[in-house]
């Protein structure tokens, strides 16, 4: 019992912080409304639902009810992968509706746990002393900060890759980083680029201290080829994709790690304000104030004593991460490098740049991986200190009186998953009706954020009743997927509609050639079908959702 209570204890607090994080409707699927609010969570889960109803066998990655007729894979619509591939053989058994981000929040928290305790444990022998240490790695407002965005929850992989480098037998090891690289490849193309990080540098001290470079370089090379082969599956090298041109646009703060650079976020340290153009959200680093004092402690701690020979030669062997992290720092720093919210500079950047930048136009979540390592290192230099409980546990206490904020107003946005209504905008029964009879559903502007939260729940709506959808959000658009949306707009203009179609108008003025044809339904603008109803064409018939 006594070797299993630290270990309970960990999942215990990965669960209390999921539940401090989150309200614990969000685990029930059939809860669906919380998620069709217009945000990356909604897209999220109408992906992974479209997978799910009319996906093609398993283990394929691609569903062909959104963006329809080519379809789109679960990458692109930032759906989890790893999640269709678990749940796909399951899927008859599944209801139709059912959302799982809300599982998937509390199994980041609680491998988030797991690893933080995993990466402080061999470092102290007190239990309360290690359980203090992974509380203070799990309480990190970059992870919190990215509610709306499920994927990139999975920040214990950074944790994973981080506790597989700092022991030189694990970085030597070719199935660690396979396995760390094929799972992030499976969540997020933004993890696997940030699971490189510690790679790169484990293969970099490879080079440096031992003989049999080429063998190095041979065994670096093939660790990689399972995460390669599952981002070709995905489409992820087939191209051309369209530039959306925002590359600059989201960079992270010089003050970044001190500054929460949201005044709603802090208890006890000044922001700046909250940036209106989303610069704070894809770009926040802040440590918290419990973690800032552990760093401003380890900084003082070094100049001055030092630390023992073993902890010493472990944040010795970090040096080694400053390669990938300075070229990750100057991406995530971007050309207009932010203080106090603001840019000091604003420079033209060429066409060219900014188009092949566009891949990781949301650069400022780079630095992730040195934030999660300063916090890290700080803690492992105060597990030295003659009072470490003491230390850590004021620490932990600051960080949660500092964090309390943060954590009430992400908490209030899942509010609404212990309402039993599934939607806000579309509340007419007709709906149902009018995307079971349409042969597709047609959103006009086919841009993304016309309408959202609206786009949503009639997507949704499609995807229950295996309705193709001819637009929908993507983190990635194929260029060729963009000319056919670009077509079908124009040809709804000219007043050419295909009768089968539900069309959708979002916003802007309605285009006079199909004036006549417009109804209005829950106060939006649509041109109903007048075919007949189409049967169905999903492959699989999961139970009807409640």
């Amino acid at each position: 019992m006594r070797r299993a209570a630290f270990p309970l204890s960990i999942v215990a607090l990965g669960v209390a912080v999921f539940v401090a994080w989150m309200h614990p409707a969000v685990l029930w699927p059939t809860n669906m409304g919380w998620l069709l609010v217009g945000d990356d969570r909604g897209q999220s889960a109408i992906g992974l639902a479209a997978y799910l109803r009319s996906g093609g066998p398993w283990p394929g990655l691609h569903q062909p009810l959104l963006a329809a007729p080519e379809g789109m894979a679960l990458l692109f619509t930032d759906s989890i992968p790893l999640l269709g591939l678990i749940l796909k053989p399951f899927a008859p058994l599944l209801p139709v509706g059912g959302q799982y981000i809300g599982l998937w929040y509390l199994a980041c928290l609680v491998l988030h746990a797991g690893f933080a305790a995993a990466l402080i444990r061999r470092h102290s022998d007190d239990p309360l002393v290690a359980w203090c240490g992974a509380a203070l790695l799990t309480l990190m407002p970059a992870l919190f900060n990215r509610f709306g965005h499920a994927s990139l929850c999975a920040h214990w992989l950074l944790l994973w890759a981080l506790w597989v480098f700092v022991e030189p037998r694990r970085a030597r090891s070719l199935w660690w980083w396979v396995a760390i690289t094929a799972l992030a490849a499976l969540i997020h193309a933004y993890l696997l680029l940030m699971v490189l990080a510690f790679w790169s540098a484990a293969v970099l001290e490879r080079l440096a201290r031992e003989p049999g470079r080429v063998r190095t370089l041979v065994t670096a090379v093939v660790a990689l080829g399972p995460a390669m082969a599952i981002m070709a599956v995905h489409g992820a090298f087939e191209g051309p994709y369209e530039n959306t041109g925002t590359f600059g646009n989201f960079p992270a703060a010089l003050d970044g790690w001190w500054n929460p650079i949201n005044p709603d976020y802090t208890a006890l340290l000044p922001s700046s304000p909250r940036a209106p153009d989303g610069r704070g959200y894809e770009g926040l680093q802040y440590l918290g104030a419990g973690l800032l004092l552990l760093v401003l402690l380890m900084a003082g701690r070094l100049a001055t004593t030092g630390l023992d020979d073993r902890r010493r030669g472990e944040l010795a062997r970090l040096l080694w991460l400053l390669p990938p992290f300075a070229v990750f720092a100057l991406l995530a720093i971007g050309p207009f490098p932010l203080w106090r919210g603001e840019p000091l500079l604003v420079p033209d950047l060429p066409t060219w740049l900014v188009a092949m930048l566009d891949p990781v136009r949301a650069h400022g979540r780079l630095l992730w991986p040195a934030t999660y390592t300063l916090a890290f290192a700080a803690v492992v230099a105060a597990t030295a200190w003659r009072r470490a409980t003491l230390v850590i546990g004021a620490a932990l206490a600051l960080q949660i009186v500092d964090l309390t904020p943060m954590l009430s107003a992400v908490r209030a946005t899942s509010r609404r998953a212990d309402d039993p209504r599934l939607f806000a905008r579309t509340l007419d029964p007709r709906w149902a009706a009018l995307v079971k009879q349409a042969s597709a559903v047609q959103f006009h502007p086919p841009e993304p954020f016309a309408d959202l939260q609206l786009m949503e729940e009639v997507a949704w709506r499609a995807v229950r009743a295996c309705r193709p959808v001819r637009y929908f959000y993507a983190s990635r658009e194929a260029v060729a997927t963009r000319a056919r949306i670009d077509a079908d707009a124009r040809a709804l203009a000219a007043g050419r509609i295909d009768p089968t179609r539900l069309y959708v108008l979002l916003e802007g003025p309605t285009p006079p050639a199909i004036a006549s044809r417009v109804r209005v339904i829950d106060g939006v603008r649509i041109v109903p079908p007048s075919g007949p109803s189409p049967p169905p064409t999903c492959a699989s018939s999961p139970r009807s959702a409640p």
